[in-house]
């Protein structure tokens, strides 16, 4: 019987971004082993870009376009054939604007053509390259609590490390955000100016910080910076003389009793994407923004009024006209499934634009008066300033400046910006995703397509403290400062990333940090270092034993570290950064190593096992020298202690990464290894310094307040 099919329209289905009508498996007549469908994508228009675990090949029937495998993209045409590897991510685009692109495309499962376990790894930071490594600048209205640090702060810091462990030239820089509106509102309930609660709370932000071992390379003032207004008045200027900002008139939000318009900290209502309660522009549960106007029942904070509405001329960015560059951005940069998917979410709901200026008395004036004598014609501008994420986009650059200037010489933002030697990854939370994800790439394309972009974003989500969110008003939180009162820096820093809200949202209760701290760094790490140090002093003199003979068991714990070095570089890298997983793998590492040393100690009675016994310490000293550098970018302070009571010279922190684990050198004498309490007792001490009511809401002169809540948010501080 002979069996055929025909292109039939009303056959097609969509799936990819592609009109398909399947052949194989041919329901009802056979099912092969490969999949095979007709497909056509319309004139402009381009497949999903995607991996999946079937290899795939594609035979173009009709049309012209460009096909991207893996990164590398080709044009294509009739008669062109094309493979592509399973787990390739890759799309078709057609590139004729009015004709169809017809292929045949067939599809199968052969699991020897799967990448092998070590092509899956993220790839190692390549050493010679420049990394700025970037956090969200926190807002100057009042101290870091432990929902701050535990997002993006403590996380750039650790990778910041992590990449100088490799060898690599990391720098980590951030500042202030000293022109969001909650700074001068901040001010007025405290009866200062703006300026004055911006002065004060960083100083506040350069001391909680140093007080948790975050360690910058510049932390900048945006309004002492010799680079920052400068290059925020290029870019509004070579925006608007391109034609890159459009002027509207539009009705917003406006307080009849208090007499002004309202925007960001001075409205507030119901989010127009989820409805959830939201000030400002920018919602925390969802992570969309808003125009104000289009805010449920809006109102005004100051008085309670329900919000009317006046128009006003402003400047508008128009994002929507960036959607597809964005897409093709977005499949290069390195980011987590939540973050792709609000991504994908936003670009297909259709992008806001965006108002780049406001009237306010708190900012940077809208120029009058571009490079050229161009300049906006309303008079109203006089009353306007610029958006505060319209001036984050130029702060990158002015970090960048500060980074690349010194000894007397006169840098450039370029260094980072265009050289293909250096790198981009920024840290945020989740709630400013629409702004580091889509806003500022979307400016930096306005600005100047030549840019290389930022190549990883890393987002935390929300910390909460018992339970509920971290507030101020409600006094409910603990301040940074606080905690690193009450216990050793690596401590707080150990907890903080064994409990990062790296996925979904934690939370932080003083009995849980106190039963962690005393199971996973007590218990187990000051039982096996101090049993080891006396096996070394007992039995070799405080020296590093030569290896000799070996059993299974020894050869297997070999294996079991070199493991665990490779699933800590995962746990480092921006595809699957998880201090999480890292500060868990430090736990297991010990617990491993004390098991292996317990088994083992059984050798020290049998003489003629003496080579096997050298061999069982060697290895337990080499399991402290891999977890000395694996707890760098976390514990600095231990693995520092660690790798001077093994006797090694130098700094543990940076260039000392080995994939491969190298054996401490034989016949090296142990320090103090094993003698010190390397972590004290905690219970009761976080509790103690609490009780003193230091995280009460406090006026200048008495201490540190914070009015914004958000665990996310922010502004920030030095390592130089």
């Amino acid at each position: 019987m002979v069996h055929v099919q025909h292109l039939d329209a009303e056959k097609f289905l969509q799936a990819y971004g592609v009109d398909l009508q399947v052949l194989y498996p041919w329901e009802g007549v056979v099912t092969p082993p490969f999949g095979a469908a007709w497909a056509i994508l319309g004139p402009g228009r381009s497949t999903k870009s995607h991996k999946h675990q079937e290899g795939e090949t594609f035979f173009i029937v009709r049309g012209h376009g460009e096909m991207s495998v893996g990164g590398e993209t080709t044009p294509v045409g009739p008669g062109s054939v094309i493979f592509q590897q399973p787990f390739d991510e890759h799309t078709l685009t057609n590139t004729s604007a009015d004709e169809d692109l017809m292929f045949l495309t067939v599809w199968w499962e052969d699991r020897e053509l799967w990448p092998s376990q070590e092509d899956d790894k993220p790839p190692a930071p390549a050493p010679r390259r420049r990394v700025m490594v970037t956090a969200a600048p926190p807002t100057p209205n009042g101290d870091l609590h432990l929902g701050h640090l535990a997002g993006p702060y403590l996380s750039a810091d650790v990778y910041a490390r992590y990449l100088r462990l490799r060898g690599g030239e990391s720098y980590y820089a951030c500042g202030t955000d000293d022109h969001c509106m909650y700074v001068e509102r901040m001010g007025q309930s405290l009866g200062m100016s703006g300026h004055e609660a911006a002065d004060f709370f960083s100083a506040q932000i350069r001391d909680t910080l140093a007080a948790a071992g975050v360690a910058m390379d510049v932390f900048m003032n945006p309004r002492t910076s010799p680079y920052f207004k400068p290059l925020v008045l290029d870019f509004f200027h070579r925006l608007y003389r391109r034609g890159k900002l459009e002027e509207r008139r539009a009705p917003a939000p406006y307080c009849e009793p208090c007499g002004r318009y309202l925007h960001e900290a001075d409205v507030a209502g119901g989010c127009p994407h989820c409805g959830a309660a939201v000030t400002g522009n920018t919602c925390e549960d969802c992570g969309r923004i808003n125009d104000c106007i289009d805010l449920k029942e809006p109102r005004c904070t100051a008085c309670g009024t329900p919000a009317g509405s006046r128009p006003f001329t402003r400047l508008i960015f128009p994002l929507s006209h960036y959607a597809e560059e964005l897409r093709r951005y977005h499949r290069s940069v390195t980011m987590n499934a939540h973050l792709r998917a609000f991504c994908e979410r936003a670009i297909a709901d259709g992008l806001p634009d965006v108002a780049i200026s406001h009237v306010s008395s708190w900012g940077i004036p809208v120029p009058m008066a571009g490079g050229d004598g161009e300049a906006p014609s309303d008079p109203a501008y006089a009353e306007q300033t610029l958006y505060v994420w319209f001036e984050m986009a130029a702060r990158y650059f002015a970090y960048a400046q500060h980074l690349s200037s010194g000894d007397g010489t006169e840098g450039s933002y370029e260094s980072f910006w265009r050289s293909p030697e250096a790198e981009i990854v920024q840290f945020f939370g989740f709630d400013n995703s629409f702004y580091y994800a889509i806003l500022l790439p979307a400016l930096y394309l306005a600005y100047d397509r030549e840019l290389r972009l930022p190549t990883a974003f890393v987002t935390n989500e929300f910390y909460r403290l018992d339970g509920e969110k971290f507030s101020t008003s409600r006094n409910h939180r603990i301040l940074g400062r606080t905690m690193a009162e009450a216990v050793p820096r690596d401590v707080m820093r150990f907890f903080l990333a064994y409990s990062c809200p790296e996925r979904e949202e934690t939370n932080f209760t003083v009995a849980d940090f106190e039963e962690t701290v005393e199971r996973e760094l007590r218990r187990d790490l000051q039982a096996w270092l101090a049993d080891l140090g006396r096996k070394v002093r007992d039995e070799f003199d405080a020296t590093v034993p030569a290896t000799g003979d070996w059993t299974d068991e020894q050869r297997y714990f070999y294996r079991r570290l070199e493991r665990f070095v490779a699933e800590a570089a995962e746990a480092y890298a921006p595809a699957t950064f998880s201090p999480q997983r890292a500060a868990r793998l430090l736990c297991e590492l010990v617990r491993s190593a004390r098991r292996f040393g317990k088994g083992e100690d059984h050798w020290r009675g049998v003489p003629e096992r003496s080579q096997e016994r050298r061999t069982a310490v060697a290895l337990e000293l080499l399991a402290v020298k891999v977890l000395a550098i694996l707890a760098a970018p976390i514990m600095p302070e231990l693995a520092g202690r660690l790798w001077r009571d093994l006797g090694c010279s130098g700094s543990v922190e940076r260039g000392t990464w080995e994939d491969v684990p190298a054996w401490v050198e034989a016949g090296q004498r142990i320090g103090e290894l094993g003698r010190d309490v390397y972590i004290p007792g905690v219970r009761g001490r976080l509790d103690a310094v609490l009780a003193q009511g230091k995280d009460r809401l406090q006026a200048p002169g008495e201490g540190a307040g914070v009015i914004n809540d958000s665990a996310t948010g922010g502004s920030i501080p030095i390592r130089r």
